[in-house]
């Protein structure tokens, strides 16, 4: 079983098609290709014609047992503001998780004018993902993306789940300490690549995620994410192959881990579209 953690519908490139159902289409289309059983769908922290709301994305995938949708924040609009709406979903079970974009947008994820989602999580029991590391705009402004800065936010709020996002690239040894140090923080491997992994920058990225698996030593605290459609699936797949994991230990990245997290259901992935069985 595989579980794709972290993908997007957003418009990126020219390439990608113009309306969100085509994209929506293309994302299953991936996701048969490569054999993953489920992803989560993030929204992201604005929206315009090319980046689809939350609550476009749960109209559009309502009943869809192969997909998730993660709600993204934005503190342009003001957290407070979506709380009601989040609390909605979160009521009838629409979304699986926050997400925050600090870097993107001016802000820190320990700022006090988060407790309030982070309160929010807490009490639905759904985890925050932040994104950590580098961005893939050049106008976002990276200190306050550092993998450090989700360590008080993890304290502080020790019965919220946080998931860093990008494990903190190119920050490996501070995410891997704050990943370490905290019950309450795991992170994917998305969004480290454009694209396909070229064999220089793979071999420098598979060196860095063995020692960071090494130092954790935690089988239960990586998932695995593409940050699809930046990334690419297959290739993202064969990265993973060449870690230095134990068998039950890429399980649980490839999907045990994230299922966990965001409680997807055990009856994803037991039959898949092409009749066979996991």
């Amino acid at each position: 079983m595989i579980i794709d953690c972290h993908t997007h519908l957003n418009r990126y490139f020219e390439a990608v098609p113009p309306t969100l159902r085509e994209r929506y289409e293309r994302l299953l289309i991936e996701m048969e290709a490569n054999r993953v059983d489920y992803s989560l769908i993030l929204s992201s922290f604005c929206v315009t014609p090319e980046r689809p709301s939350t609550r476009e994305l749960v109209d559009l995938v309502d009943g869809d047992a192969r997909v998730g949708i993660v709600a993204g924040l934005s503190r342009a609009r003001g957290f407070a503001r979506d709380i009601p709406e989040l609390r909605e979903f979160l009521e009838e079970g629409r979304i699986r998780g926050l997400k925050l974009y600090p870097g993107y947008e001016s802000f820190y994820p320990h700022d006090r004018e988060l407790h309030p989602v982070y309160e929010l999580a807490g009490e639905f029991d759904v985890p925050v993902m932040i994104h950590s590391g580098d961005t893939f705009t050049r106008t976002a402004k990276v200190k306050y993306a550092h993998p450090l800065e989700i360590d008080e936010a993890a304290v502080d709020f020790r019965g919220v789940t946080f998931l860093m996002c990008h494990v903190g690239s190119p920050w490996f040894a501070d995410a891997m300490e704050v990943i370490y140090k905290n019950e309450n923080v795991v992170a994917d491997i998305s969004g480290l690549t454009l694209g396909e992994f070229a064999p220089r920058f793979e071999r420098f990225a598979v060196a860095k995620l063995g020692e960071l698996i090494a130092f954790i030593n935690d089988p239960a605290k990586l998932l695995f994410g593409t940050d699809w459609p930046i990334a690419d699936t297959a290739s993202y797949l064969s990265f993973v192959d060449k870690l230095a994991l134990e068998p039950e230990e890429k399980e649980g990245m490839l999907w045990r881990n994230a299922a966990r997290v965001f409680k997807v259901p055990q009856k994803v992935g037991t039959e898949r579209a092409d009749g066979g069985r996991d």
